[in-house]
């Protein structure tokens, strides 16, 4: 067996380090090109926006229709109160719309009967009034003829070709007449006057009509309070506002709820995204639309794509300190890049941690 010299050792010894060495450059050569075109956040976390949801009456749960952890459709039915006083409610206003209506037809058909009526006794009072116009006509024509007749005696009783006798006959006609026709003028102005009062009277369904707006105005505020008790009724089942799922149920049967009180937490699988929180001085070389590689804790050694979608403008410090000074200063350093996820055949839930890969270059 050969035995190793010095010499043979330095011989070995001298290419091992210069490999050692050139393997060392690599791996520095790679590792600086992969930090010059990525940048790496082994915190990330998987996002969802939270739907809480709250009763908006006072009332007792009677049913609750799902448990936790149920996926439910977007308008499903999730708890439902006791409906029996908003129920009885409902069906008293309606009765009492019912009733204003029943009292606003009854002022219709007495308006409906006094026009008629008013309507009757106005076309009489025309007619006759029409007719006495027409008599007195006949009685002036009549008037005019007798004063002829009366002027033409006494022109003839002046020659004494006619009697006295028959001048005092003519005289006494026309007067007959006159009076007749004095007697039709006031009978006339008496039914002119009787018809205008019959159309002033007329206007007196004013007096009715301000009834029926009188009603009206109180149909219109029994309606504004029945839609205020109908939408009371339907209040009192709570319905899931989008497609998820039941992360936590805060009520249970028999419970009274008041206005307010949280009741339901839900959240939708399908719009998730991951949040990393990025250190600001690699910040600048973040954008959106930049390809990010994945790889989730639950899910090592499996990688999957996403994209930016946005990039914070605040630091993550100042959100949770309302702008004041940051209480904790790693935090003051990050900012949050939102990361949309790929279609995937696993299954992910809010809060899972994931390593992400920003290709910037």
């Amino acid at each position: 067996m050969p035995e190793f010299t010095p010499k043979a050792r330095r011989r070995w010894v001298m290419p091992s380090l210069f490999l050692v060495a050139a393997v060392l450059v690599g791996i520095a050569v790679v590792e600086g090109l992969h930090w010059w075109r990525h940048v790496d956040e082994a915190n990330a976390r998987v996002e969802a926006d939270f739907t809480l949801l709250s009763s908006s009456v006072n009332a007792t749960v009677k049913v609750l229709h799902v448990r936790r952890g149920d996926r439910v459709e977007q308008g499903a039915l999730l708890a439902s109160m006791d409906t029996a006083v908003a129920g009885l409610d409902v069906a008293t206003l309606e009765a009492e719309i019912a009733k204003q209506r029943a009292n606003r037809g009854h002022v219709e058909a007495e308006l409906a009967q006094y026009q008629r009526e008013m309507n009757d006794k106005i076309a009489t009072a025309e007619a006759s009034l029409s007719l006495q116009r027409r008599e007195l006509a006949t009685w002036k024509n009549r008037h005019t003829i007798a004063q002829s007749n009366v002027d033409r005696n006494k022109k003839l009783a002046s020659r004494r070709t006619v009697s006295a006798r028959q001048l005092d006959d003519a005289s006494d006609h026309l007067l007959e007449i006159t009076s007749k026709l004095r007697s039709l003028e006031t009978v006339i102005q008496t039914r002119e006057k009787k018809l205008q009062e019959l159309q002033s009277a007329l206007k007196k369904e004013a007096v009715f009509r301000a009834r029926i707006a009188a009603i009206e105005r109180d149909i219109d505020k029994i309606r504004v309070r029945l839609r205020q008790s109908r939408q009371r009724l339907v209040d009192m089942h709570i319905r899931a506002p989008i497609a998820g799922i039941i992360d936590e149920v805060y009520v249970s049967v028999g419970v009274y709820v008041e206005d307010g009180d949280r009741a339901f937490l839900l959240h939708d699988p399908d719009a998730l995204w991951l949040e990393a929180r990025i250190d600001e001085s690699d910040i600048r070389q973040v954008a959106p639309g930049q390809p990010v590689t994945i790889e989730f804790d639950a899910y090592p050694f499996e990688y999957f794509q996403g994209k930016v979608r946005a990039v914070g403008r605040a630091t993550l410090g100042s959100m949770t300190n309302g702008g004041k000074e940051a209480a904790d200063p790693r935090l003051a350093q990050r900012i949050p890049v939102l990361i949309d996820l790929p279609e995937m055949d696993k299954a992910t839930w809010p809060g899972m941690r994931a390593s992400v890969n920003i290709t910037v270059r």
